[in-house]
């Protein structure tokens, strides 16, 4: 297949430890696979969740341009992201918290922030919500140790508003958002 070259992506990761690891594998395979250029974006849990399931020097190996959350517009990627300069942004892990936010319209955070003016630009928006179905989750404590996770009708009730929102598109899978991602890159 013809390699797409230069094409940029917004990788968010919040404060949720579900498919950290496995999120950073699918970057590194895709980069290596089709030359994404990933800018990743931690807001100020995430990069504690990070670094607590031991991954910081991984994601830091693995992607070239990783920035932690120091204020909602610090870094300004809210801006490049509204006008179209990333070709899509991805939020995975999404955590509970700001599944609340940005259900509420709520844009306090780097990730919330950049969520909200990239719907407003037009461009595409995917999240991965770690707690989307009416059943416990199975994930795994920094220990490795399995976890079991009661989802609550409160985060239910705030994934079908963001079901309901213009410019989102929630996946459930890592393998869903690669055959996004490999699709807008053939479809350019």
């Amino acid at each position: 297949m013809d390699n797409k070259k230069g094409v940029k992506v917004v990788w968010g990761i919040t404060g949720s430890g579900y498919l950290i690891k496995e999120s950073i594998d699918l970057m590194k395979d895709l980069q290596e696979k089709y030359s994404i250029d990933f800018t990743v974006i931690l807001s100020i849990q995430g990069a504690v969740v990070v670094r607590m399931y031991r991954q910081w020097l991984y994601l830091k190996e693995t992607i070239k341009n990783v920035q932690v959350e120091k204020t909602p517009n610090n870094p300004f990627l809210a801006g490049p992201l509204q006008t179209g300069e990333y070709k899509m942004l991805i939020i995975c892990p999404l955590s509970a918290n700001s599944v609340a936010k940005i259900a509420y319209g709520i844009a306090d955070t780097l990730i919330t922030n950049c969520v909200a003016q990239t719907i407003k630009g037009g461009v595409p928006v995917y999240l991965n919500p770690s707690d989307q179905e009416n059943k416990p989750i199975e994930t795994y404590r920094p220990s490795g140790e399995k976890l079991i996770l009661k989802i609550r009708e409160i985060e239910l009730e705030n994934i079908g508003r963001l079901k309901k929102m213009d410019g989102i598109i929630l996946f459930s899978d890592l393998i869903e958002i690669k055959k996004i991602i490999v699709s807008q890159l053939e479809s350019d």
